[in-house]
């Protein structure tokens, strides 16, 4: 997901005029250009899974070819883990491994998250997914009164993908609080009438975090830990924009080029990081916790059956063209939803400043995998590796 001009061009930059470092160069500039990445590879820690080698080399030619510094995969079969590891660095000036311990940001697969907290507050009674937005967050502009929970879930709100530059710069200027968010958003009008055409919106899901902050009197992020990250075991997950008691201590460092086609490692001020933190984008985790969810997800442990249907059903407006993956491309409430060759996948990815991610669950096949990496620059390589591993492990599955 890009939050502001000024990253458009990170992930414009052709990838194939990069090529990363294998160990440090010490300092922030440019890290020293090698011939190719080490095949360097972690398991987990304390879980007994055989090394599968063609996995592994397929894992570590998609890093070489992408240019990418560190990857971390996780692999599910009808909510079991059956692989796991992680694959390069975590920080190429210390030449550190990347683990799968080590947390990165998912980008816009946090909007799946978003979608399940809103879906739990449904249960609870204290959401209605057709009520008007205006109903949690008071008066707004007429362009956004005829919006609804609902519309936000499934980006027919018709509120644009990001705020105007001049809102992003204000916000990621200082540490903003939710209040000042919600008067920002509340001022950026709409173009396109409410449930008529579908517009992903990252502006519409970090209203959604705001709505969920009023209706739980406190940041969105909290319930969020509260209800999904603490039941599930998902200890290493949390909400980028660090609290009093955290630490960067176990992140991956994410990488991006500079306009030398160099990469550098970035280090986003606390604003910024505060503004990356909402709910459209705003979670970091690791591939073993992203397991963890996955598997709440094929069961009942975290939402309803009937909460689960309703994210993974098609909306009417989300009918999108066919997709570069030869996908019918739609979308539910906070997921994609495809059908290839009578196969359904759930899905989502994110792209971030300096990660890229995916995250793809194959109905049918109860077969799920997960694909982290902290670099910005080739965006699709994470969807390729995830349909790639999956296809290794069930040949019958498209491409």
């Amino acid at each position: 997901m890009i939050r502001s001009n000024r990253w458009q061009s990170y992930f414009s930059t052709a990838a194939a005029a990069v090529l990363l470092a294998a160990c440090g160069g010490g300092g922030e500039p440019a890290v020293p250009e090698p011939k190719t990445l080490p095949p360097v590879s972690r398991a987990p820690l304390g879980l007994p899974l055989a090394p599968d080698p063609v996995i592994d080399a397929y894992v570590q030619a998609q890093l070489v070819e992408g240019k990418i510094p560190g990857a971390s995969i996780a692999v599910m079969e009808n909510g079991r883990l059956i692989y796991a590891k992680s694959y390069g660095y975590a920080n190429l000036a210390s030449a550190e491994p990347m683990t799968p311990e080590h947390r990165l940001e998912i980008g816009s697969i946090s909007k799946t998250f978003t979608a399940v907290a809103a879906m739990l507050l449904v249960e609870e009674g204290r959401l209605d997914l057709d009520a008007k937005i205006s109903t949690y967050l008071g008066p707004v502009l007429p362009s956004w009164e005829s919006i609804t929970v609902r519309h936000l879930l499934n980006h027919t709100s018709g509120l644009p993908e990001n705020p105007v530059a001049s809102t992003i710069d204000f916000l990621q200027n200082h540490v903003a609080t939710d209040a000042e968010y919600v008067d920002r958003y509340l001022k950026i009008p709409s173009t396109i009438t409410p449930g008529q055409t579908w517009v992903y919106s990252n502006l519409g899901f970090d209203v959604l975090g705001l709505i969920i902050g009023r209706i739980t009197g406190s940041f969105y992020g909290d319930y969020v830990k509260a209800k999904v990250f603490v039941p599930l075991g998902m200890d290493h997950t949390r909400i980028m924009a660090a609290t009093d008691t955290d630490t960067d201590a176990g992140k991956a460092m994410g990488y991006r080029l500079n306009d030398r086609n160099q990469i550098v490692a970035l280090h986003p001020p606390p604003g910024e990081l505060r503004y990356l933190s909402n709910a459209a984008s705003g979670i970091e985790s690791t591939a073993l916790d992203m397991a963890k969810y996955d598997a709440a997800l094929r069961g009942q442990t975290l939402l309803r059956q009937s909460s689960r249907d309703a994210m993974w059903t098609v909306s009417a407006l989300a009918e999108a063209k066919t997709g570069d993956m030869r996908a019918d491309v739609n979308y539910g409430l906070g997921w994609f939803l495809s059908t290839v060759d009578t196969y359904r996948k759930i899905y989502h990815s994110g792209g971030m400043p300096a990660f890229t991610s995916d995250f793809i669950r194959y109905q049918d096949t109860g077969t799920s995998v997960i694909v982290l990496t902290n670099e910005s620059y080739d965006r699709k390589v994470p969807q390729v590796m995830s349909r790639g591993i999956a296809k290794i492990y069930h040949p019958e599955l498209p491409p």
